[in-house]
């Protein structure tokens, strides 16, 4: 898969969209921040749905390569 959006990410937002687990091992659901959402939109030309998808999908490879 082709990692488009990750490398545009800070480093917060990395750390924040491999994570899976919360404090005392409670699960953790990634959801991106509307500005981060905003702007990659902004600077790929898409809609912010097909961002979110994307990172969505970005996330899901990400986590299975670990």
């Amino acid at each position: 898969m082709q990692l488009e959006l990750f490398p545009r990410l800070s480093t917060r937002s990395r750390r924040a969209i491999l994570k899976t687990k919360k404090k005392y091992g409670h699960p953790y659901t990634y959801r991106p921040r509307g500005d981060l959402l905003e702007r990659l939109a902004q600077e790929t030309g898409k809609s912010r749905e097909a961002v979110y998808r994307q990172l969505l999908a970005e996330r899901e490879f990400l986590l299975k390569q670990r």
